[in-house]
């Protein structure tokens, strides 16, 4: 429902699950500001209980679970270097952790220091990555971060501006290298001259 307004497609959904035992699923989209205080409020209470309510089963609960996610910037190619500074190591974790998995990214989870953008289901991404342009230039996936990066047995997708290891010793360690995107150097290109 791109519309959500107050939740009522998510309550009829639940309803429906709870009176044929079927396991349906509901997307929500609210763009207004009251999701979070009208429409997610409104799914929790059908979900847990609403005492006050006439209906039994309402009053019991529907049961059910929802995820409640909101939108950050756009990750949009385009859109991600069009600032005057380059963009942060989470602004640009965020895109890359999201192009590699397809899975969102988690802040939380993030580790800069060990260049670690985020564990996903089936593998693990890293940038090597600096706001700072000069030390960027210095960047690369060399061999004895692979061979740390190679203690776990877990498969890893490190993004970098170069690399200095082979690609057989990189799949022998289930390492994949993927290039910074294009538009990096392209901006790191017109703020040099």
């Amino acid at each position: 429902d791109s519309f959500a307004g107050s939740g009522t497609t998510a309550h009829a959904v639940l309803a429906l699950n709870k009176e044929d035992g079927g396991n349906r699923r509901f997307l929500l989209i609210e763009c207004e500001d009251y999701a979070q205080s009208v429409t997610v409020e409104r799914v929790r209470r059908v979900i847990k209980g609403v005492p006050a309510s006439k209906d039994e089963e309402l009053r019991a609960g529907l049961g059910g679970t929802f995820s409640y996610f909101t939108l950050g910037e756009s990750i949009r190619r385009e859109t991600l270097l069009s600032s005057e500074h380059m963009p942060s190591w989470e602004e640009l974790a965020r895109y890359l952790f999201f192009t590699a998995t397809g899975e969102p990214f988690d802040a939380r989870e993030a580790d800069r220091k060990r260049w670690l953008a985020g564990e996903g289901r089936a593998v693990d991404v890293y940038l090597l990555y600096t706001e700072n342009i000069e030390e960027l230039k210095d960047m690369a996936l060399t061999k004895s971060f692979a061979k740390e990066l190679s203690r776990d047995k877990r498969s890893k997708v490190v993004f970098a501006p170069t690399k200095y290891v082979d690609a057989g010793y990189l799949r022998q360690h289930r390492i994949s290298f993927r290039q910074l995107p294009f538009e990096i150097y392209e901006r790191l290109n017109d703020l040099t001259r």
